[in-house]
């Protein structure tokens, strides 16, 4: 039992910055973009660190809400008007053939939303794709790391 609880702790603990960056960025998701509720949530770290938010507006639009970590400009995007993130995956099994997903968030690149996926190849190297939200073209290819 004590165990149990000591294993609980530790997860607690390591899922703790996870889950407090969750609540932050769907309170300002709701203050400054008008979510109303949410079915998601993404972070990547490139130069900066973003958080996004997938959920529904107040209007009842599907929407995806970008929140920068240390503070400045919060993207709202109408997820009609781009890539979902099955699409984006889905872009990335067929051209690249990747042994393993790692990640497929949402962030910003080069000042435009776009999906960021990180994935083992086939020879077990890690690579990153980087594509534009709105056209699904690649931004970015960083491969055999």
């Amino acid at each position: 039992m004590v165990l149990l609880l000591l294993i609980f702790g530790g997860i607690h603990h390591a899922t703790s910055p996870v889950t407090k960056a969750k609540a932050q960025s769907v309170q300002i998701a709701k203050k400054y973009a008008g979510l109303k509720t949410d079915n998601g949530f993404y972070w990547t770290n490139l130069d900066q660190t973003y958080y996004t938010v997938a959920g529904k507006n107040n209007q009842n639009q599907s929407v995806y809400i970008i929140v920068p970590q240390k503070g400045g400009h919060v993207v709202a995007l109408q997820q009609s008007n781009g890539m979902s993130r099955d699409q984006a995956l889905s872009q990335v099994w067929s051209k690249r053939n990747p042994k393993k997903v790692l990640s497929a968030a949402l962030s910003v690149f080069n000042g435009n939303p776009a999906w960021v996926i990180s994935y083992m190849n086939q020879k077990g190297q890690l690579c990153y794709e980087t594509l534009s939200f709105k056209t699904g073209k690649v931004l970015q290819s960083i491969e055999n790391i």
